[in-house]
């Protein structure tokens, strides 16, 4: 089997290779199997930019893994890899992820998430059509829930984008499931809750917290953190039960369907926030609130 990662050197890339080397055994929540590699299996990791610290870190994980810098918006460059390397699963999880980015810059957003995800799908139409496709969506393409805030968000829930990167997420997940029907592409779509966990970058909430706390902590500067709206509710899973799901779907999901990945438990983000205070020496941290970490 040959297996393809799209955004290796991102956040959730190098968990998923822990996943398929070695069944990811850091949590205990995860399956206790052992990973899916054969003797005989490859594993081909793909990104814009692969730095020294990214390749070190992969290669620790699977000293065989064939790293390069491929930018999916350049479709020869797609097609060239894929034609080459003929993969059996993709596991496409590159993507622009930023929602304040993507507002910043929401042409390179379409490009970046719509593009280079048509690029993927046309190099596996073309060269490799039995190819298992697992793309990456998000939850943020669902409606807000103006009702019963209890509700459940299931994946029939209406689909109402409201900033460029969850448009450009419901755009490649129609995409997708078009692609499932018209040329029974085997794509098998996530549609991924807020994910949290070692590795993962400073925009996104938790990890910015966790950031501040550290600053405080050790540099001995004054503490006072900056947050954003706290008072919103999100459902928060551990990246490496992300990865885990991931692989159930890749491998016992229906092809053209849409898969929720979360816990199903609502978390008011001041609860985030307080149970990582609650791990830091200093306790009489001030919080205070920076419009410009409020979406808009």
């Amino acid at each position: 089997m040959k297996i393809l990662i799209t955004g290796i050197a991102g956040f959730v890339g190098g968990h998923l290779l822990s996943r398929i080397v070695d069944g990811n055994k850091a949590t205990k929540k995860v399956s206790k199997k052992g990973g899916i590699l054969k003797r005989d299996d490859k594993v081909m990791g793909i990104d814009l930019k692969i730095n020294n610290t990214a390749a070190r870190n992969l290669t620790n994980i699977f000293s065989e893994i064939d790293l390069q810098e491929v930018n999916l918006v350049d479709k020869e460059k797609v097609y060239k890899v894929v034609e080459k390397f003929k993969p059996d699963q993709i596991y496409h999880l590159a993507a622009q992820s930023s929602v304040s980015y993507s507002w910043e810059n929401p042409v390179e957003t379409i490009e970046s998430n719509v593009f280079g995800g048509l690029n993927i799908f046309e190099s596996v139409r073309r060269y490799c059509p039995l190819c298992k496709i697992l793309v990456a969506c998000t939850a943020e393409e669902y409606a807000e829930c103006r009702g019963n805030k209890d509700e459940a968000i299931k994946e029939n829930f209406k689909i109402e984008p409201a900033n460029p990167y969850a448009i450009s997420k419901a755009a490649l997940d129609f995409f997708a499931a078009t692609y499932y029907r018209v040329n029974r592409l085997l794509v098998y779509i996530s549609r991924s809750f807020n994910h949290i966990g070692p590795g993962q970058s400073d925009r996104f909430a938790a990890s910015d917290f966790a950031k501040q706390i550290a600053e405080i902590e050790n540099v001995k500067t004054v503490p006072v953190m900056l947050v954003g709206n706290i008072e919103a509710y999100r459902d928060f899973l551990d990246v490496r039960d992300v990865v885990e799901a991931y692989w159930v779907i890749l491998e016992k999901g229906r092809a053209g369907e849409a898969y929720n990945v979360c816990s199903g438990i609502k978390r008011k983000i001041s609860d985030i926030l307080d149970v990582l205070i609650s791990y830091s020496s200093v306790k009489n941290i001030e919080i205070k609130v920076d419009k410009s970490k409020i979406r808009p």
